[in-house]
């Protein structure tokens, strides 16, 4: 009997709960369509897996054969575009300066006579490094051409001298090296960043909504209601809160992963299954913290404000862009408290690396302990809550 006046409680909050997203513009829009405008705005902008045509000079002092055959390999590259020739260092350093170009290449005065002499000499490549990823890309490139064209110089040379192909190919490479990239071959911005910055949007958006869920009771002044509604218990305002923006993100996870990245192209390595139940798993401890900080602070406002100083440091945090163990100790401690941190920890794990739902359990551990942290701490707040309404302890359910 107490079971099923439980079961009735609670389907009368969740009815109410449903009603109130529809009806209140803030709940819709953050449970339902800003996620979805966000990840359509990072998918389109990173649709182009990799950087291409990145802009680049070539200064070349040298107007030799040489220089020439670099330029073509240069202008070869799917990465790097020739924009401009500059003929003095000024006017390198004025198109870095206006933004013409990222990089450039200079060939200085006699550099194939100093080589065919037998005598080193340097291709200097400038770059600018304020962005990292543009940067690499042409080091990467820059210096594949050289070598492969300084290989192919002194293989030359030695051919000269009556050598055999073999023993010349030995001494231009005595080491090979066997190069094997894993998870992200093709050094995808789409890939590496924009599943974990959709999550992100994801998470930012449940939070949100989720501490407005209490504490909006208290500023519209509609919590009596909602006592009356689930008949004092506190088991039937938590679960029926929780039970419509759940079934709400379940859906929205599936929506994403089943539709929105096939569509973008963007392929998980692992179960597909795996990779929702996860992250749903992350959801409903965000859901929860947030409902924790609800049921703390009554003020709609500055529990918005609290909740956004909480989760926008999170990224940052994640050990994504940044490896928490080279961080400060402070900041690698304070990491730990985020959820989001061990959310990506694991959910790189299944989309790039497709591991198994087994390697997942430290992570499942640590976000379980949210949830159970986030679970007693709301009861306590509703009872405190119930108890300032004026109700006796023994009717607090």
């Amino acid at each position: 009997m107490h079971k099923e006046r439980l079961h009735n409680s609670i389907g009368k909050v969740i009815k109410r709960e449903f009603v109130r997203i529809t009806e209140r513009k803030t709940l819709y829009l953050l449970s339902i369509i800003v996620p979805f405008i966000v990840a359509i705005i990072l998918f389109v902008i990173f649709k182009n897996p990799v950087l291409r045509d990145i802009p680049v000079a070539i200064y070349d002092e040298d107007h030799s054969e040489l220089s020439q055959l670099i330029t073509r390999y240069i202008e070869s590259t799917r990465s790097m575009e020739i924009v401009t020739y500059a003929n003095s260092l000024e006017e390198l350093k004025k198109d870095f300066r206006t933004d013409k170009v990222s990089a450039a290449f200079h060939f200085p005065q006699g550099m194939e006579a100093t080589i065919k002499d037998g005598k080193q000499s340097n291709v200097e490549l400038f770059m600018n490094t304020m962005n990292l990823v543009k940067s690499n890309t042409v080091m990467k490139d820059g210096s594949t051409i050289i070598k492969t064209i300084s290989g192919g110089a002194f293989l030359q040379k030695l051919r000269s001298t009556g050598m055999m192909e073999n023993q010349a190919m030995d001494l231009v490479n005595p080491i090979q090296i066997e190069t094997k990239i894993l998870f992200n071959p093709g050094y995808s911005y789409l890939v590496y960043l924009v599943p974990a910055l959709v999550t992100f949007a994801f998470h930012m958006a449940v939070f949100m909504a989720s501490v407005l869920l209490i504490s909006a009771e208290f500023t519209e002044k509609t919590f009596s209601n909602l006592l009356e509604t689930a008949d004092n218990k506190i088991p039937a305002i938590i679960i029926g809160k929780a039970v419509p923006h759940l079934t709400i993100q379940l859906m929205n996870i599936i929506i994403l992963m089943g539709i929105f990245y096939p569509l973008f192209g963007i392929n998980i390595a692992g179960s597909v299954l795996t990779a929702i139940l996860f992250t749903f798993f992350f959801l409903i401890v965000v859901f929860f913290f947030g409902l924790m900080i609800s049921s703390l602070f009554h003020d709609s406002m500055f529990s918005t404000e609290l909740a956004l100083f909480l989760t926008t440091p999170a990224f940052i945090f994640s050990g994504l862009t940044y490896p928490l163990r080279i961080m400060p100790e402070i900041h690698s401690t304070y990491a730990q408290l985020m959820p989001y941190t061990h959310f990506i920890e694991g959910f790189v794990k299944i989309y790039q690396m497709g591991v198994p739902i087994q390697y997942l359990a430290p992570q499942f551990l640590r976000l379980s302990i949210f949830i159970i942290i986030s679970v007693i701490v709301t009861i306590f707040a509703l009872k405190y809550n119930i108890k300032k309404y004026g109700l006796s302890p023994e009717k607090i359910k």
